[in-house]
């Protein structure tokens, strides 16, 4: 037989043998992999629920002043509850805005109160707890404008039963003669953030 034939004979056949080892540790390997010891531990039923920021007040959605024909050193004064229900505890400020008008606001004295008693229409047994705002009605509307700027101290817990307090507010006309035939509307906002 030529040396040739048989050189290419003996080369094809190692290259038989390599192949062939390498399927056989292929298979081991496989099979080992396959018969490993396992085990497993889970955790199921995770949950994730975000808490809650609630206000209310006893307002029915009317206006807390209607007052016409004002005078020098007319003054009236009017309650409302707000309640906190909310799951998470928080912080409760005051601030207005200056809805309509020209120019009343500048000569309209304004005291805010927050207490308990009273309700909204009807502030008999309130008492005072803290003075919130002192001052004009433009004074109010101009500093107090955002939660930021916000007054009051109110501070709920949240997750309890509800936490109820009432406002009282009170305004008087000054004397001022160039009052006369103006008027102001505003709005009064109570804002609560989680804290």
């Amino acid at each position: 037989m030529d040396t040739n034939v048989r050189g290419h004979e003996d080369r094809l056949t190692q290259v038989m043998a390599v192949i062939l080892s390498l399927a056989v540790v292929a298979v081991v390997v496989l099979r080992v992999s396959d018969a490993a010891f396992s085990a497993t531990t889970e955790n199921t039923g995770s949950q994730w629920t975000a808490g809650d920021v609630t206000l209310a007040d006893d307002d029915s959605d009317t206006a807390m002043f209607a007052l016409p024909n004002m005078k020098p050193g007319d003054t009236a004064a009017e309650c409302i509850a707000v309640t906190y229900s909310g799951s998470l505890d928080a912080a409760v400020k005051l601030y207005g805005t200056l809805t309509a008008g020209d120019g009343l606001d500048d000569d309209l004295d304004v005291t805010v109160r927050r207490g308990t008693g009273g309700s909204f229409g009807d502030c008999t047994g309130f008492s005072s707890d803290e003075t919130v705002y002192s001052g004009t009605l433009a004074g109010f509307v101009g500093s107090h404008t955002s939660f930021g700027t916000g007054a009051g101290t109110w501070a709920p817990t949240g997750g309890g039963p509800d936490d109820t307090v009432s406002y009282q507010v009170e305004a008087t006309l000054q004397d001022d003669n160039a009052a006369q035939g103006l008027s102001a509307t505003a709005t009064l906002t109570w804002e609560a953030q989680n804290t």
